[in-house]
This record gives structure tokens, C-alpha cells and sequence, in this order.
């Protein structure tokens, strides 16, 4: 019974949700709605409950020196100060300040960090002989170039070459990784209804 009754719950309420999303009736509008706002609820719930554990085990790791607590308080300070500025409300000018000042650099550092891994990435597959490393090194250098060289002289055009590339084959990429994790998605709601995997158990 304990094993019956969660599947049975996931499986009626996946069904629910998934009928009222295809089909116009307002018998089951009212009720899909009803169960959405409870699993808003529950992952509310759920994500203060990982909140007290993620401080609780950084603030013991803190009270006795383990290993790598001076991480630990940068996690709690940051977790803190968030949770300060997210109570403050958006008036208070402290959230705009937080995206403006925090959050844009560290958003634009982490940018910059990702295209010099790439671009080494590249290189370590080109010295492999990789045929895919060469062409990457080769299109990173293009959208770099075309990125931070003035669009003016010999090396202008680069510029409508990178706008090529990030328009089509990398957008043609971004939309079949996005068609896999819908895909994905679907996979995996299909196997939990199915009762073929059981997460709650």
C-alpha cells in the first residue's frame, strides 16, 4: 500500500494536469489549476526546507573548521544577504542595486571565463589532430575576432561572417539541444505516470 498509493497519486494527478492542458472543460480548468497551486505551494515549502539545511550544515561546517569553511561563509553571507535584499522589496532600490553591481559583473566575468575555456577547449582538441576540434577552434576564432576587433578595415568582414554563424548553425544547435531536453522532459513525465520510475518512493 505504501508503494500503490504515491504512484497512484503522481499517476492521477500527472493525468489532470495533462488533460487539462489539451483538453477546453471547466470541470478540469478548475482542477488543474487547483493542483498547480499546490505543487507552487509544496516547492515553496520544499525550497525553504533546503534553505534551513543548506545554512544549517554550513554554519556547523563554520563552528567547527572543517575542511573549506571559509567557503562556507562566503555561501552563508551571500545566502543572507540575498534573502535581505529579496525582503526588502523591490522599493527599497537595494534589488536594483544587488543586479546592477553583484550580479551583472559577476554574470559578465563569468562570460568572459566561459570563452577563454572555449577557446582552450578548442585548442586541446586541435593538438589531438580532432577534425570537430579544428573546426571549432576555427569558428571560435571567427566569433571572437568578429566580437572584440573594430568592424572597420580588412578584418570587417568578420563581422557579418560571426553574425552567420551565431544566426544559423548555432542557433540550428540551441534549437536541437532545446527540442532534446523537451524530449527529455516528456521521457521522463512519461516513465514517472507509467509508473515505470518511481522518484517518491
Amino acid at each position: 500500500m505504501r508503494r500503490i498509493l504515491p504512484a497512484l497519486v503522481a499517476l492521477l494527478v500527472g493525468l489532470v494536469v495533462l488533460l487539462d492542458y489539451f483538453l477546453e472543460n471547466p470541470v478540469l480548468d478548475a482542477l488543474g489549476s487547483f493542483l498547480l497551486e499546490g505543487a507552487i505551494i509544496l516547492a515553496a515549502f520544499a525550497l525553504l526546507l533546503g534553505l534551513w539545511n543548506l545554512l544549517l550544515v554550513h554554519e556547523r561546517k563554520v563552528r567547527r573548521r572543517e575542511r573549506g569553511w571559509p567557503a562556507s561563509i562566503v555561501i552563508l553571507l551571500s545566502t543572507l544577504g540575498g534573502l535581505a535584499v529579496g525582503l526588502a522589496g523591490w522599493r527599497s532600490g537595494a534589488l536594483d542595486w544587488f543586479y546592477r553591481y553583484v550580479l551583472f559583473p559577476l554574470e559578465a566575468s563569468t562570460g568572459a571565463l566561459l570563452a577563454f575555456v572555449v577557446v582552450s577547449a578548442a585548442v586541446r582538441l586541435w593538438r589531438l589532430g580532432s577534425l570537430e576540434g579544428t573546426v571549432m577552434l576555427v569558428v571560435g576564432a571567427i566569433v571572437l575576432a568578429g566580437t572584440l576587433l573594430p568592424q572597420g578595415g580588412a578584418l570587417g568582414v568578420l563581422t557579418p561572417l560571426r553574425e552567420w554563424i551565431v544566426s544559423v548553425p548555432a542557433l540550428a544547435a540551441v534549437r536541437g539541444i532545446l527540442l532534446g531536453v523537451a524530449l527529455g522532459i516528456m521521457a521522463t513525465g512519461l516513465r514517472v505516470l507509467l509508473w515505470i520510475d518511481r522518484p517518491y518512493e
